[in-house]
């Protein structure tokens, strides 16, 4: 079964709920870390490693060639509603769908934490 991603709103609403299959173009799987590196008077470098939290990850949804009742779903959510649950593979997040970019397609979501 390919990967599919859930949205849905953290408050009651009827039409707040729906699901995603994956389409090219759509990115979920970058990770980061909190590292920063700043160099020393010795020539060398002081390295920050504060680790890895679920908030660092932003998700691109790709909405190309979706029907326009999904796409206006999709920003009914985003006009809506200030937090969202998004369900990905490794898990379900709250997060918030930051924008929609008509001329690309995409959905960008900026993930909180673990729902």
């Amino acid at each position: 079964m390919p990967p599919v991603i859930g949205l849905a709103a953290r408050a009651y609403d009827p039409e707040g709920a729906l699901v995603l299959p994956w389409r090219d173009g759509t990115n979920v799987g970058d990770l980061t870390r909190r590292v920063s590196r700043t160099r020393t008077l010795d020539g060398g470098v002081a390295v920050t490693d504060r680790g890895h939290a679920a908030g660092d990850r932003t998700l691109t949804v790709s909405l190309e060639g979706r029907t326009i009742s999904v796409v206006e779903r999709v920003r009914r959510l985003l006009r809506l509603h200030g937090q969202v649950t998004v369900s990905l593979d490794d898990g379900c997040y709250t997060a918030t769908l930051s924008e929609y970019n008509e001329r690309r397609q995409e959905l960008t979501v900026l993930i909180l934490g673990t729902a």
